[in-house]
């Protein structure tokens, strides 16, 4: 059985790709742009990823 902390990884990744896909195909926005929303969508799944890490892993752990 999968656990909570798995799907939030899954997600994390999904989210990183599809995200980065989907701006790729924008017809509407520059090269540059582009760049700026895929680095943008990395960063804070990055952010969000460690947060996560953190409290199902490392906070137990203190207590």
């Amino acid at each position: 059985m999968i656990s909570f902390p798995e799907i939030g990884l899954i997600v994390g990744i999904a989210v990183v790709l599809f995200g980065c896909k989907a701006v790729s195909q924008n017809p509407f926005i520059s090269r540059q742009q582009k760049i700026l929303w895929m680095l943008t969508i990395v960063v804070l799944n990055w952010i969000g990823l460690l947060w996560y890490y953190y409290t199902f892993y490392m906070r137990d752990k203190d207590e």
